[in-house]
Order: C-alpha cells, then structure tokens, then sequence
C-alpha cells in the first residue's frame, strides 16, 4: 500500500468564472514551487496565453509550466487528445529550445479525438458555442462506448497495441456514419502518433508512486468551474468536469493528497460563447453581437479597424462600454481569435463558486483593467453584488492608469488597495496576487 509522505501533497488551480481567467499565467508564476504541474480535464479547447520578453507562447494541451525546466509535466486520463494538434504544440516549443523529452509524460488512458469528432463539432457545435476541436463528440462516444460490434472510442493505449488498426477502424466508422472520410487528417494523425508516442506511459500509479515519495503536484484546470458539464448551465458548458474535485478522477491520483484549492478570476469577467452571463454589458445585444462577430470570422483586427475605443469608454451605451474594454484589454480567444463578451465583476457568483468548491486562495487577474473606469461618464468601479446597497451593484472610488505600480515595491493604489481588501473580506478567501498588467514581473503576490 502507498503511504502519504510528510512532505507529497498535490494542489489544484481552477478558473471560477467563464474560462481565460488567466489561468496559465498564474500556474507560470507559481510553478517553480512544485516538482510536477498536472491536466486533468479537456483538449484543444483549451487555451492558455504566457506572456515571455519573447513573445506569447500559446498553449492548449501541455500544462503550462513549460518555461520551468526543473518541473515535470503530466496529462492525465480525463484528457482528451488531438494528436496533430500535441504534435504541433510540441514542436512549436521545440523551436522556442524548449525540450519536453524527460519531462512530459502523457497517461495512456486519455482519449483519442478522431476527424469524426472533429467534423461533428463544426456542424452541430456552433450553436453552443464551442471551438470546433472535436472534444464534446469525443467524450460523448466514449460514454457511448459501442454501435452494435464497433467501438466508438479509442484511448492512447490502444494505438499503443496497434495504430494502424485503430485508425482504419476510425476510418471505417466516420464512412459508416455518414461523416465525410478526412484522409489528410488520418494521415496527419498517423503522423502526430509517431512523435507523441514517445511520451505517453502505461502506468496508472505514477502520480500516487511519486507523490508518495515526496513530489509536490499543482493540478491546471482547463475552463473553468461555471463551464462544468454537470454544475454549469446546459447546454452552454464544456463536455468535461471542471471542478477542483475531478481532479483526483482525470489526474489519476488519491484525494487523500489535497492540501488546497487555488482559484483564478479575473477583474472584468469575460465569456466566449453562448449562455447565460448576468453581468454582461450590453446584455442580449452583446451576446448577439459577440456571436455574430464569431461567425463571420472577425475579431481584433476589425474591431480596431472600424471602432475607437476611447471614445465608446466614454459613452453611455453599456454595449459600447463593454466594446470598449475588450479592445484595450485584448479580450478575444486564445484559440479561436473570436471575441469575448464582456461583463463587470460579479462578486455574488464568485462567492457561491468559492464557498460550494471550497476555494482556500484566490489569484484576481486584470486588476489593471479597473482603471478604464476612471474614463467612463460616470467614473467609478462598479461591481454586480446582490448584497449591495443599491440592490444588485456597489460602487467603488476609480484610480487612474498612471496611478498603477511600475515596480514591485510601489504601494497599489489606495482606491484598488480599499476594493481589495473588501473583496477578500466578502468571499472568506485568502487573496493571494494580483495581476496588474499581462507580463509575467506584472504579478503582485499579497501577504
């Protein structure tokens, strides 16, 4: 029997709000105070941005520590594969001189996305919202199991005892479904096989074995809480389990390991995608907008293009105002370009979400972003809360922009020192760090 060590515990980092918290940024601050970084949940859906003085490196499916070259990384069972996707992914760090070989080991119980799953997405997917990579098809065929004598679902294992059975029989079964044969993505992953075979492992005690012996684990949610398939609201969620408690199901180790439970939010709330959202300015037009925007592909470039950003700040149209912070703060998808809805921060839900998940710390991305408010008509901070004075809302005192810190052991403004503070007070949550910019030096950790 394993026995817990002394010193072997495991943590894990969810999003609490809609997903692109800023997640990948925060297990990069932190990662250096654990020996392995762990997924346990989702694909290529997934997007996570790390800012270097090189550029971004945008990641989907390797966690996101990779710039730690001491730290090990793991994807576990509740994952779901794109092979050419992780080929890419992998090669693409390559070239930035980041060597996975040794480090990254990929359980071989994940699943395997097939073309059908992807195809199936694209044409059934977009009234949800989703990101076209064939994840929710891939789960629900592994919850299907088998039509009649064929499997509908295969795991990493199985290319392992014989790829290229595995792919004719996808093959075989996209034809006999009606699906269009993809050959030049069979083909693609029959070539991704050859490169991410060298890192997929067949022991599903690895974790527990080396916790047990003194490793320190930080588990990376992909999406975030209020996305979960079962606690989320249907059918505007992902197609896996996004809570901190499902990672000791898809990250393939005991519970008896938690030691706590790290959120991210971020301070404007973002979503990409259909589904309810209470905060979001410019409500049912936003939504309306944001998904128009996403089906005739256009994004950054557009917006910045036909819209002036400081001049809608300044209006009194929320709609405007919400256009406004999306195009100062870059919030459009990691994966997809689209943009995202935006909201204001909804404090009532981000204290449900820490009390029923039991959210022992919390990292407030986008704090930077509270100062566009000070240039808003009416300049003051505006957050949703249903315990508020004026009914679902508080009002907090603005801070300009040139009123942020520019180096470590300048004070945060009092206005956001005051909202800070009350914040940590309302939700019963340790306030960790705060970002303040998206560099990486633009972290703040609290005492």
């Amino acid at each position: 029997m394993i026995m817990a060590s002394r010193s072997g515990y495991a943590d894990v980092l969810v999003g609490l709000q809609y997903g692109d918290e800023g997640k990948a940024r925060v297990v990069d601050h932190i990662a250096g105070d654990y020996d392995i970084v762990a997924r346990f949940n989702g694909g290529a859906n997934a997007g996570h941005t790390i800012a270097t003085p090189q550029g971004a490196v945008r990641l989907r499916q390797v966690p996101s520590a990779v710039l730690h070259p001491a730290v090990s990384l793991y994807i576990g069972s509740g994952c779901a594969i794109g092979l050419a996707q992780l080929a890419e992914e992998i090669a693409m760090l390559a070239a930035l001189g980041i060597q996975l070989q040794g480090r990254l080991a990929i359980s071989d119980r994940c699943l395997v996305v097939q073309p059908l799953h992807v195809a199936r997405d694209r044409a059934h997917g977009a009234s949800i919202g989703t990101t076209g990579n064939g994840i929710g098809p891939c789960y629900a065929d592994h919850a299907l199991r088998a039509r009649g004598i064929e499997r509908t679902s295969f795991q990493l294992r199985d290319l392992i005892q014989d790829s290229g059975a595995v792919i004719r029989q996808m093959a075989v079964a996209a034809a006999r479904g009606g699906d269009p044969l993809d050959a030049a993505a069979l083909e693609a992953m029959r070539a991704a096989w050859a490169l991410v075979s060298d890192y997929v492992i067949s022991d599903p005690g690895y974790l527990a074995r080396r916790v047990a012996q003194g490793a320190r684990v930080l588990f990376e949610g992909a999406q975030s809480v209020m996305l979960d398939m079962t606690h989320g609201e249907q059918p505007w969620v992902t197609a896996s389990h996004t809570v901190p408690a499902y990672a000791y199901v898809g990250g393939d180790l005991p519970c008896r390991y938690h030691r706590k439970t790290i959120g991210v939010a971020k301070a404007i709330v973002s979503r990409v995608g259909a589904g309810h959202f209470p905060s979001e300015l410019g409500a049912q037009r936003s939504a309306v907008y944001c998904a128009d925007a996403a089906h005739k592909g256009l994004g950054r470039e557009q917006e910045a293009a036909t819209h002036d950003p400081v001049a809608l700040l300044a209006g009194d149209d929320p709609l405007h105002v919400g256009m406004a912070i999306r195009m100062l703060t870059g919030e459009y998808g990691t994966g997809t370009g689209r943009p995202r809805r935006i909201g204001l921060l909804d404090v009532a839900q981000l204290r449900r979400t820490v009390q029923q998940h039991g959210v022992d710390e919390l990292f407030l991305n986008k704090c930077d972003a509270l100062a566009l408010f000070a240039q808003t008509r009416d300049p003051a901070i505006v957050v949703v809360d249903d315990e508020g004075p004026e009914g679902a809302t508080r009002r907090f005192p603005a801070f300009a922009v040139d009123a942020l810190p520019n180096h470590s052991a300048d004070p945060l403004p009092p206005q956001l020192d005051a909202l800070l503070r009350w914040l940590a007070d309302t939700l019963g949550c340790r306030l960790r760090g705060v970002g303040l910019g998206p560099a990486r030096e633009q972290m703040r950790l609290l005492a």
